[in-house]
């Protein structure tokens, strides 16, 4: 291509990887060149040059869970312009998946790693560090300081739903959590757990469930709820999917939502707003989290030393049908 331009192999290079100046001229000349030769560059061979692969990892828990490839939309939005590509795994809930994906990013030489509501150990994040990869987690299980963190304000989320909820006039209260070792069910169990005694009402054992983040585990967790004696009359969901599997129980016991129990998710999926009664959820940005970590692991990568930054997303109340 240095020949055919008539400019330098370093020129070239400054070209495709774009990290020094070239006068406009230059550029178009080599970037005709590149079209008529049909170049296509070998990233991998790229990285081992010591220079970026232009490859990004996604590591996300469940696939199935709407949010997640919304969160990857904005992902790809950010960093697509940059001329970056995702590599996504979805690694499901065991430990084993997750660290073969971190070894394998480390292997492909990816220049950063988003790493979306995995419990992921500072000590598992180590490899990636030491091979110089960028890192930004979404969400924070481990209360990190020295990795960039993208989130929602989960304590307040549960707490404005609480509040929602308290306003409409109910007064006993049940929970379907996340799973209490991961971010966001950790904080939203304890935003709601907060809101219960800033209003003098008891956070009662027996009124919280744990469920996995899946329809079915909140059919299962707002059929055991229903089942107890002064069972709870408003029930919050901590995220749309187990909200719906809980109105698929209300509905399979004929209670009426939300005459008889009402109910609150989060997230704000597509489906929240297609299900009978539509659901009231509080709105979660999934893709504009995915942007604002792309934004913040570009940044990283540009210039790896510096603050980690912890950055909240703002969220909203979104009032349909089921409260």
């Amino acid at each position: 291509m240095a020949r055919v331009a008539g400019v330098s192999k370093t020129t070239v290079s400054h070209v495709l990887s774009g990290r020094r100046p070239v006068s406009d001229a230059t550029r178009a000349k080599v970037n005709r060149v590149i079209e008529e030769l049909s170049f296509q560059q070998n990233f991998f061979a790229t990285g081992l040059t010591g220079q970026r692969t232009k490859t990004i990892a996604l590591v996300v828990q469940d696939l199935t869970n709407p949010f997640y490839p919304a969160l990857a939309r904005g992902l790809q939005q950010a960093v697509a312009e940059q001329g970056y590509v995702v590599l996504l795994a979805d690694v499901g809930t065991g430990v084993p998946p997750v660290e073969a994906f971190l070894n394998e990013a480390v292997q492909r030489r990816v220049d950063g790693v988003v790493v979306a509501a995995v419990d992921v150990s500072e000590n598992q994040l180590e490899p990636l560090r030491a091979a110089g990869i960028s890192v930004v987690t979404v969400g924070d299980p481990h209360h990190r300081t020295s990795t960039d963190v993208i989130s929602s304000d989960d304590e307040q989320i549960a707490e404005d739903a609480v509040r929602y909820l308290y306003n409409q006039g109910h007064r006993r209260f049940g929970v379907v959590s996340g799973p209490t070792h991961t971010a966001p069910g950790a904080p939203r169990l304890h935003g709601y757990r907060n809101a219960l005694r800033a209003r003098d009402l008891p956070a009662l054992k027996a009124a919280e469930q744990v469920g996995d983040w899946t329809r079915e585990s909140g059919t299962k967790a707002m059929t055991a709820l229903m089942d107890q004696a002064g069972r709870p009359t408003a029930v919050l969901c901590a995220n749309d999917l187990m909200a719906i599997g809980a109105l698929d129980a209300a509905r399979a016991l004929g209670l009426a939502v939300p005459g008889d129990v009402a109910v609150v998710g989060v997230d704000d999926i597509d489906a929240a707003s297609l299900v009978s009664p539509a659901l009231t959820t509080v709105r979660v940005p999934a893709q504009d989290i995915g942007l604002v970590a792309g934004e913040q692991l570009l940044a990283r990568i540009s210039n790896p030393a510096g603050p980690a930054r912890r950055v909240l997303v703002q969220h909203s109340l979104v009032v349909r049908e089921s409260a």
